[in-house]
């Protein structure tokens, strides 16, 4: 498999970008798309349609190739792999029927191979990321490879958008099976911000907002916790007044804990939405920003890969929390570019509001404040 990344601010960009790539004779077969909401979506996917690619994208808060970050602009990875080694699917839903939809989606890939991996992509802000994975894996098997993110939308947070070829959606899962008997997929999801404090109970929630925390409002124990301001004649977004950096720490009885940042917030409620669902009764802890070994833990979780089990990568694709872009700073391109000298593939990702992925434990779950990556080579 080869494999190019492309980037550009317009689809006339675009099509020059891919135009060159191909110069050398490379026919790539499939587009990974990560764009941003506020360019031509439409225009950048006729490009690539016209060019006879499959299609597999989402709208982003923040993109980026091997060659750095960018915004309101695309991140393109060209793959040039059989037609034969993937299928892509997008399914629409309606409120309520995320689980059913993602299990239908499942079957499907289940069909079109006997070891199918995904890579999925969603497209609403309160789609609930962990019924999307119980559907899959009622369909495909608890040990199914599971890797993607929430379609980001600038920071707006209105709701993003995930496509394939002539059809675009907000609120869909779009799915990317690869067959795993051609091609060897190896990912990891990790945050590496820590717990601090006692253990909270989440005494009232519904969906994914909660509304109480140990019988006090939601925002009141945040505001609390962190000891920032809320601008309460503002807008309700949270991530732009207090940011991803305090996540809620959602304890497991065994395995890694589940990271859960703060989203949104009701003025009259003092009720809070979470990147995630945080069942009523769950065992809590707040977080503090990460230490600058945060980045050290997700290179290193590449390079241990590289080391026991992939040798060699031909691409690789991320998901990384727009959390990890405001609290890291600068240290956000280190954390991509360390994870692109592991394998020295080319590289496409963008910034998200929510990822899919397994922990180094073991753990598949849908997360917050986390790098999901996944390193991809033909057998």
């Amino acid at each position: 498999m080869n494999a190019k990344s492309i980037k550009g601010n317009s689809p006339a960009e675009i099509k020059a970008a891919l135009t060159q790539s191909m110069a050398d004779g490379f026919n790539p077969t499939l587009a990974i798309v990560f764009i941003s909401i506020l360019m031509d979506v439409r225009g950048t996917m006729a490009v690539l349609e016209e060019a006879g690619l499959a299609i597999f994208g989402a709208s982003t808060a923040g993109e980026f190739t091997d060659s750095g970050i960018a915004h309101h602009s695309a991140a393109i990875l060209l793959l040039d792999i059989p037609a034969t080694y993937f299928h892509i699917t997008l399914s629409d839903y309606n409120r309520g029927e995320e689980k059913e939809t993602a299990r239908h989606i499942g079957e499907e890939g289940k069909k079109a191979f006997r070891h199918p991996a995904v890579m999925m992509v969603t497209s609403h802000l309160e789609t609930p990321g962990e019924y999307v994975m119980e559907g899959l894996t009622d369909a495909l098997g608890p040990d199914v490879t599971i890797i993607g993110g929430v379609a980001g939308d600038d920071l707006l947070m209105q709701g993003g958008i995930v496509f394939t070829n002539h059809t675009s959606s907000e609120r869909a899962i779009c799915a990317l099976f690869l067959d795993q008997d051609k091609i060897d997929i190896r990912g990891m999801a990790v945050s590496g911000w820590k717990g601090v404090g006692t253990t909270k109970t989440v005494t009232k929630s519904k969906g994914n907002w909660i509304e109480t925390i140990d019988d006090q409002p939601a925002l009141d124990m945040l505001i609390k916790f962190t000891g920032l301001k809320v601008d309460f004649n503002g807008d309700q977004n949270l991530l732009t007044q207090i940011g991803m950096s305090f996540p809620l720490q959602v304890i497991r009885d065994k395995g890694i804990p589940t990271m859960k940042p703060p989203l949104m917030y009701n003025r009259e409620t003092k009720a809070v939405m979470t990147g995630g669902y945080v069942p009523q009764g769950s065992s809590i802890r707040f977080s503090l920003p990460p230490d600058f070994d945060v980045v050290d833990t997700v290179i290193e979780s590449a390079q241990k890969i590289k080391d026991n089990t992939l040798r060699d990568a031909d691409a690789m694709i991320v998901f990384s929390c727009i959390g990890r872009f405001s609290t890291l700073g600068p240290l956000i391109e280190a954390e991509i570019d360390g994870l692109k000298q592991v394998w020295n593939a080319p590289l496409a990702g963008f910034f998200s509001y929510g990822e899919y992925g397994r922990t180094e434990g073991g753990d598949l779950d849908f997360h917050g404040t986390t790098c999901s990556w996944v390193a991809l080579s033909e057998k």
